[in-house]
């Protein structure tokens, strides 16, 4: 355990002060047994756990919100300075079960001029509401949790200078009332021990969940905080413009003569207008942060790590849509072959790798690992569509950094400004419309542009674009359904092991997916006669994906939705069957319903 020294004055109420203290823990628990805080992606959904971004601005919150002395106002900003410097922290956090949304219309903030919505009980007193909803997750805990048991902890094994500090963040933490929204109310305090103490009192409970930072196989972003955080959020909140406003307000109505005069001029001076009785003081810019951390979930130690897969790497390079008319996910092989006809025509040379291309010198198909070209679907959500959010390229693991600047670098970045963000790449083939995409660098993209969306470890995987069969059955669906299945089964574990992945455990196929807003594997056909009596093929009913084009004369293979479980948690990305280089075959983890129709193998 750290050292301490106990204070020699028997006057003073006894004070323990830590002196060799090397880590920090910031614990939180939420009193109402809620916490209250919508996620920067999603404003649908909950943030669980809270970043530890969210808890640095509980802090500043806390610092700016509350009195003391000069002294103590100093300590406690050097302290949330020193806080804003050391590394992004590990994170532990119970389970938390996220509660239905709810959608409220409240009224909004009194705006300077009249709306034209009225209030049915007072028709002249302009008043409109908005929808909202207040994303909400319940910490999970048992009949045994103490009440000094934390929900989240940010802890930092290593602080290097903490014992300065130790003061100033014990005040600041008991100062904290909210973490997220008003009615999330918190007890805060801070833990001091060496960082060996630390790691022993690591080992809690079955439902504590352990993050730790992570450069490569992220499961979760979170917003963390860099140097000089605190001085940017001071500027964000415009704090001194506000006082500064209120302080020339109250001089120009409580003066008169040259005192008010200069008073006017003053504020003409600082906020670029006459002043005004009506003028309404400035408003503070909502706080945001731009550093985002990547975290992964220990692993317990009765649970198998996940499995990580070995053909593709895992960061997709991915492609935000730009301009073009919206397009359904079945015109997938459309716009993946043009993407990959815009990444081999760029670079101007005629020998492309086969990394790249596909092919050998020779122009024969590859037996090496080469890139997929993706369609990512708005699917799997409650509202989901399935229309093309954007595109992606899925890399082979093994391809040098400089190979792939040099062959990528003229498709994603503009060569003249060196600039990815004005880099439009347009795509064109015959009978499509025009369609342009650029590399997604947004701070917060949606879900679906979000690498972690499609390469998440999960257990349970379903396909969002259809699996094409290696090849043909030998059993007839419509002769012996379950022989056909079972067929289908095998032929589906097998191209999980081409693909890099471990076999499944269970295996269902079906024409329709498992994920809202897709359409089916193949488009339906009916029977029907004609005047003579004769049977003919109708015209394609409903929506579903064309057949991946064969060579002449042969017929196209088969092609199923598939829903797949593994023992262990996968690491995407998941792209199965013989056109997963041109986007067919694309999985995306979905939660553990039993599916419509389980067979285990």
């Amino acid at each position: 355990m750290a050292s301490s020294t106990v204070s020699a004055d028997t006057n003073d109420p006894v004070s323990i002060i830590a002196t060799e203290c090397e880590g920090l823990a910031i614990h939180l628990r939420f009193l109402t047994d809620r916490c209250v805080a919508t996620s920067v992606n999603d404003r649908d959904r909950a943030e669980w756990p809270p970043h530890p971004g969210r808890v640095f601005m509980a802090l500043v919150a806390a610092y700016f919100e509350t009195d003391g002395s000069a002294d103590d106002k100093a300590a406690e900003r050097a302290a949330l300075e020193w806080l804003e410097c050391l590394p992004a922290p590990r994170i532990q956090s119970v389970r938390g079960d996220e509660r239905s949304p709810v959608t409220f219309y409240v009224p909004v903030n009194d705006a300077p001029k009249p709306n034209k919505a009225m209030l049915q009980s007072a028709p002249g007193m302009p008043r409109s509401r908005q929808s909202r909803s207040f994303p909400t997750v319940i910490p999970r805990r048992d009949a045994t949790t103490a009440d000094t048991q934390p929900d989240v902890s940010l802890v930092w094994p290593v602080a290097d200078g903490l014992a300065a500090h130790q003061q100033a963040i014990e005040r600041l933490c008991g100062n904290v009332i909210r973490v997220g929204h008003s009615s999330s109310l918190v007890m805060a305090w801070a833990g001091f021990a060496e960082s060996t103490d630390l790691e022993d009192h690591e080992d809690t409970d079955a439902a504590t969940l352990e993050w730790e930072p992570t450069d490569t196989l992220a499961e979760i972003s979170c917003r963390v905080v860099s140097s000089g955080e605190l001085e940017r959020l001071r500027q964000a909140c415009r704090a001194d413009r506000i006082e500064l406003f209120a302080q020339l307000k109250d001089e120009i109505d409580s003066t008169k003569g040259k005192t008010k005069k200069a008073a006017k001029a003053r504020f003409e001076e600082y906020f670029g207008e006459a002043y005004k009785t009506s003028l309404r003081p400035p408003e503070p810019t909502p706080p945001s942060l731009g550093l985002w951390q990547g975290y992964r979930c220990t692993a317990n130690p009765d649970e198998k790590p996940p499995h990580v897969n070995t053909y593709f790497e895992r960061d997709l390079i991915i492609l935000a849509k730009h301009d073009g008319p919206m397009l359904s996910v079945e015109r997938t092989l459309h716009l993946t072959r043009a993407l990959r006809q815009a990444a081999l025509s760029c670079s101007g040379e005629s020998q492309v790798p086969a990394w790249l291309s596909g092919h050998d010198p020779d122009q024969s198909p590859t037996s090496e690992p080469h890139a997929a070209f993706l369609a990512l679907p708005f699917a799997g959500y409650e509202h989901a569509d399935g229309h093309l959010m954007g595109l992606a390229i899925a890399l082979p693991r093994g391809v040098p950094a400089e190979e792939r600047g040099r062959w990528l670098g003229p498709l994603l970045v503009d060569q003249q400004t060196g600039e990815v963000s004005s880099r439009t790449i347009r795509l064109w083939a015959r009978d499509f419309p025009d369609w342009s995409v650029q590399l997604e660098d947004r701070p917060s993209p949606p879900l679906t542009l979000q690498n972690s969306t499609w390469t998440k470890p999960s257990t349970t995987w379903a396909s969002v674009t259809p699996v094409v069969l290696d090849r043909f059955p030998k059993s007839s669906r419509s002769g012996d359904r379950v022989a056909w299945h079972r067929e289908v089964q095998d032929i589906i574990a097998t191209s999980c092991q081409r693909a890099g992945l471990p076999e499944p455990m269970q295996i269902d196929v079906d024409s329709t997916c498992w994920h809202t807003g897709v359409p089916r594997a193949w488009t339906k056909r009916r029977r029907s006669q004609n005047n003579d009596g004769a049977n003919v093929t109708a015209s394609e009913l409903g929506d579903g994906f064309q057949s991946l084009p064969a060579k002449a004369s042969r017929p196209a293979k088969p092609q199923v939705h598939v829903w797949i479980r593994f023992d262990r948690p996968v690491s995407g990305p998941v792209i199965l069957g013989a056109g997963r280089f041109q986007g067919y075959g694309l999985c995306k983890p979905l939660a553990n319903p039993a599916p419509q129709r389980e067979i285990a193998r």
